[in-house]
């Protein structure tokens, strides 16, 4: 929640002046580190985003993602839409609309609500 609130308005502000240009996601993956405790925390989707969430040095309990395996495709999910996104500027999925503000969910699972 601490990051939600500013990224939202940046968003917004970013969809007026952009041209269609702005996509927003949610990361909601969330660490078993710490007994479950960090969560889906800021930094918690870099691995994803680089592809190298199956690293051995990023499990362990007081480790970044916890001692759970990361979700079947998730990295790969992510990672490819961040290099399309580069590639092409559309992450693959529809821009950001002020009008339905809504942003793409990745993560396992999705949260109730």
């Amino acid at each position: 929640m601490l990051f939600t609130a500013g990224t939202a308005r940046m968003a917004r502000a970013h969809a007026r002046i952009s041209g269609g240009r702005t996509h927003l996601y949610e990361f909601g993956y969330g660490s078993t580190a710490l007994d479950g405790r960090l969560g889906a925390a800021h930094t918690v989707e870099l691995p994803f985003v680089f592809d190298i969430a199956d690293a051995p040095w990023l499990h362990g309990q007081s480790r970044l993602l916890g001692p759970d395996p990361a979700p079947a495709g998730l990295a790969a999910r992510v990672h490819g839409a961040w290099a399309a996104f580069a590639r092409t500027g559309s992450p693959g999925w529809a821009p950001f609309d002020l009008r339905r503000p809504t942003a793409e969910f990745l993560g396992s699972p999705r949260p109730e609500g």
